[in-house]
């Protein structure tokens, strides 16, 4: 008996259901009929990745846990300090695979966080894991070509490759110590070796309205361990690891305007392209596992549909000022392509899965449209409440509060040592953001302030030395510090997911099939759920007494 858990990053229960009910998602479209589909409360009051899965993975909210966001506050030295959330100290919570594994069951894994340790090394109860996000060593990057020119250097990070485009057949060769490739413009991504120690990236040729330009995704150090040594071979063995498209390329028009900017839909496809380098390398690896697994439970993480969202999805999300109606059903298309190659991979698990077996679909939260970011602290030093040096950067010391450059939507007191004190300064800092406005509607932005467990605060209330800002809708905040000009401005990243809000875009989806797991759920069954949920509901299709509710 094995549970298989399959986890898309930010897959909205609202984008799944529309999704499945057209009938783009064949293999949701079998574990809805057969078993339950739900919504699912992510973490709160922060919702970005790291605190989002490990909520999933321990069944614990992050008041328990202890990630708090992408990058966790006050974790390192000093009041500004902070580190990521995927750090091997966390979660403080074992995850759902350490808790088994003391019942002696097995786990393999594909690109999940936290099952290697900080000396490299994973648990005795680890099949096989493969993992690569930890290392990056270099971002995705273009490099310019002319045909005809000769031999051009291209540097990849601490890789080097040689280019020539030859001006008669319309080919670009790339050659590195390892590869010697030949790319048609226009054509499909190529794998391409860096090295004899099996690190490389994915590369293709684009042919623009200015310029001849090869492009690749990242470069990633791949870590793989376990007992199961053929296993572990075949996966160190894999495609060059993909751990995200070329977004922030395409968001730049590097391939020219998108839709909304006039585009003809170049630039999408080129960056949906990239996207789907990543599930090639997810989903071979994740083809390794389920053939050669000897675990009882098996955790799959796939992140494309995290990538799409942010870039194309508040396009379509028509409770969002982003929503363009005149674009919506070409942005929809690629959406509908992303998450339809993560389908693929969900039915190949389902047809690996025997009669006893039980299948887990999750995510770590969903996504709503954007269209501002609030650079918060900028309003707080205009209001006289946060201090900036001679370098333009925040003053601890002279700040009497300021919006923590973890990003994770928190204000902190920066003198905590009186709690009253410190409130005071904090009920300052949100009077100040209250007369905050959009200057192009004069719409407030913050609409509610959270304590560290994502509940509303209420009028009259006396402030802890820490709350969290609930901004409006299509609104996010930034911790980076412009020094002049408005604090709101509008944003090219469509889709996003900060503080959880309460609003149901931000929930996750969760659907189940197994023994016990009855069709169409538990009589009665709420439609939305905790995702604290599912971690009980895998240990107990292991088995496995789960931790008990609060």
């Amino acid at each position: 008996m094995t549970v298989y858990w399959v986890v898309w990053d930010a897959a909205a229960h609202w984008v799944v259901d529309r999704l499945e009910r057209e009938g783009a998602l064949p293999a949701v479209t079998r574990m809805r009929a057969r078993g339950t589909f739900a919504a699912a409360r992510p973490a709160r009051p922060n919702c970005q990745t790291p605190p989002s899965l490990a909520t999933l993975f321990t069944g614990a909210w992050p008041g328990e846990h202890g990630v708090s966001g992408f990058t966790v506050p006050g974790a390192g030295d000093g009041l500004l300090s902070h580190v990521s959330g995927f750090a091997p100290r966390f979660p403080a919570v074992p995850p759902v695979w350490e808790s088994a594994s003391e019942h002696d069951r097995s786990s393999a894994f594909v690109h999940a966080p936290w099952v290697f340790r900080e000396t490299g090394g994973t648990g005795h109860y680890v099949d096989a894991a493969v993992e690569a996000y930890s290392r990056r060593l270099t971002r995705h990057a273009v490099c310019p070509v002319v045909p005809g020119a000769g031999t051009q250097t291209w540097d990849l990070g601490p890789f080097r490759a040689e280019v020539e485009a030859a001006p008669q057949d319309g080919r670009v060769r790339v050659r590195t110590a390892r590869t010697d490739l030949r790319l048609d413009v226009g054509g499909d991504w190529q794998p391409l070796l860096l090295d004899d120690a099996g690190h490389g990236t994915w590369v293709c040729c684009v042919r623009t309205p200015q310029e001849l330009l090869l492009v690749h995704t990242g470069v990633w150090d791949v870590r793989t361990a376990g007992r199961n040594a053929p296993l572990v071979r075949a996966l160190a063995a894999g495609p060059p690891f993909a751990g995200e498209g070329v977004g922030p390329l395409y968001r730049a028009g590097v391939f020219g305007p998108r839709l909304a900017e006039g585009g003809d839909g170049f630039a999408e496809e080129v960056f949906l392209s990239s996207v789907r380098c990543v599930s090639r390398s997810f989903g071979a690896a994740a083809d390794e596992v389920l053939r050669a697994h000897d675990a009882d439970l098996v955790v799959v993480y796939l992140p494309m549909t995290d990538d799409v969202g942010h870039e194309l999805l508040g396009w379509c999300d028509e409770k969002s000022a982003a929503h363009r109606p005149d674009i919506a059903d070409q942005v929809w298309s690629f959406l509908r392509r992303c998450y339809q190659d993560a389908d693929a991979v969900l039915g190949r698990v389902l047809d690996r899965a025997e009669d006893d077996d039980t299948v887990v679909l999750g995510a770590d939260h969903g996504m709503v449209g954007s269209t501002h970011l609030v650079h918060v602290n900028d309003h707080l030093v205009r209001a006289g409440l946060t201090v900036t040096d001679a370098d333009g950067a925040l003053d601890t010391r002279r700040s009497s509060v300021l919006y923590h450059p973890a990003n994770n939507g928190s204000l902190w007191a920066t003198d905590q040592s009186d709690p009253a004190r410190a409130g005071l300064a904090v009920a300052r800092a949100v009077a100040a953001l209250g007369t905050l406005t959009d200057p192009d509607t004069g719409q407030p932005v913050v609409s509610a302030v959270l304590d560290d467990r994502g509940n509303v605060l209420p009028e009259g209330a006396a402030f802890p030395p820490v709350v969290f800002l609930a901004l409006a809708d299509d609104y996010q905040p930034s911790s980076v510090l412009l020094g002049e000009g408005p604090a709101v401005r509008r944003t090219p990243k469509t889709g996003a997911h900060v503080v959880y809000t309460g609003d149901g875009r931000l929930h996750a989806v969760h659907a189940a099939v197994g023994p016990g797991v009855p069709a169409g759920g538990e009589p009665d069954a709420p439609d939305v759920i905790d995702n604290t949920a599912p971690a009980r509901l895998v240990l107990r299709q292991l088995g496995v007494a789960p931790p008990s509710a609060e």
